[in-house]
């Protein structure tokens, strides 16, 4: 005998289904228009849908510009998890695997980059931005300077917290410079001038530090 059909299921799916491409949507214009460009109208014709639909799913433009910054968060969490999960015990691989998610095939995306840092510019005049990014940006640091104090005190002074400090403003300026491709450098080599960047740190442990496999293959066409 067939299973029973469960309406309600079918349902909460169709339901996260066009949250999820409506947060697409949002982010591709984001990413395309900038934050105040990006409308219910731009976003419902890029996702396929009524724009009197959008209502059911967000019950306004900031709840689902809010939600899109959020998804853009979590996506970066769960890759840092991954990452950490199959790294192994030796402090130095779990550092440098946690690093490589910036330079991500998945992650280190023009578009993405450029969602990024239209919502970082906004934070100080929206509340509901603010709050995503401290949170993100508490468990992010939190999860860095553990990694950091797992292994040996870094150089020139430094505590394992402003390590980390330095390590997350170093990839957020090497994901500026592939933003504006203004020195034409890849992913790999922006990988590459991170895990230098770990190697001068941590110096005993320069070789597990590489970052030579935390980009392979070609840049997408983003």
């Amino acid at each position: 005998m067939a299973a029973p059909r469960r309406p309600g299921l079918r349902r909460d799916r169709l339901r996260l289904e066009r949250e999820r491409r409506l947060i697409e949507a949002a982010l591709e214009s984001i990413a395309t228009l900038g934050l105040r460009e990006t409308t219910v109208q731009v976003v419902a014709r890029r996702a396929g849908m009524a724009v009197g639909s959008i209502s059911q799913y967000f019950s306004s433009k900031e709840h689902l510009l809010t939600a899109s910054l959020q998804a853009l968060s979590e996506e970066f969490e769960v890759a840092g998890r991954e990452r950490l999960a199959t790294a192994g015990s030796d402090p130095a691989v779990r550092l440098a695997r946690f690093v490589g998610c910036y330079f991500d095939a998945r992650l280190c995306q023009r578009r993405k980059i450029a969602v990024w840092f239209a919502f970082w510019g906004e934070v100080k005049a929206r509340p509901q931005y603010r709050a995503v990014c401290d949170q993100y940006d508490r468990r992010h640091d939190e999860t860095l300077a553990q990694l950091c104090a797992a292994l040996e005190a870094p150089g020139a002074g430094l505590t394992a917290s402003a390590a980390a400090k330095l390590i997350a403003s170093t990839c957020h300026g090497l994901w500026l410079e592939y933003l504006t491709g203004r020195d034409g450098l890849g992913r790999r080599e922006l990988a590459a001038l991170a895990g230098a960047t770990l190697a001068a740190l941590y110096p005993a442990r320069a070789a597990a530090l590489s970052l030579a496999e935390a980009a392979p293959g070609r840049d997408p066409g983003d």
